[in-house]
C-alpha cells in the first residue's frame, strides 16, 4: 500500500486522471520545453511520466539521434510505443540511484510534491544535467 494520495490501483480512474492532467497541462508544458531550444539529439529524462504524453512528445522532438528516458514509480501506464529513442523504467526519484548518462533536459511535473525526499532529490537532479 502506498501513501500516495492518488494511488494508481484503480486503473480506469488513473487513466482518466492522467488524461485530464494532460489536457490541462501539456500545451503549457510543451511551450516551455520548446523555449529551452530542445532539438535533435538531446538526451532527456521525463520523471513521473504518467501515461507518457510528454515523453512521447519529447521523443518526436529529439528524433532518432536523441534519447528519452521516461521513469515512474509505477510505469505500467507508460509505453515505449515501439520507439527506438524512448526507454521506460521503474524509478523512485527520491530513493533510487540516478540513471546514467547525464541529460540535456530533465522534466518533471506534479511529481516532487509527492516525494518525501524532494529537498535531497533536487540537487541530485542538477548533477545529472550536462
Amino acid at each position: 500500500m502506498t501513501s500516495y494520495i492518488f494511488d494508481n490501483a484503480a486503473v480506469r480512474e488513473t487513466e482518466q486522471r492522467f488524461s485530464s492532467l494532460e489536457s490541462l497541462y501539456d500545451p503549457l508544458t510543451t511551450r516551455h520545453l520548446v523555449a529551452t531550444g530542445l532539438g535533435p539529439g538531446w538526451r532527456c529524462w521525463e520523471i513521473g511520466g504518467g501515461s507518457g504524453s510528454i515523453g512521447l512528445w519529447l521523443s518526436d522532438r529529439i528524433g532518432p539521434q536523441g534519447h528519452v528516458l521516461m521513469t515512474d514509480i509505477d510505469p505500467r501506464f507508460l509505453a515505449e510505443k515501439g520507439r527506438s529513442n524512448l526507454e521506460v523504467r521503474r524509478h523512485d526519484v527520491g530513493l533510487d540511484l540516478l540513471p546514467e548518462p547525464a541529460f540535456d533536459l530533465i522534466h518533471t511535473r506534479l511529481v516532487l510534491i509527492h516525494v518525501p525526499q524532494r529537498e535531497a532529490a533536487i540537487p541530485r537532479l542538477v548533477t545529472a544535467l550536462t
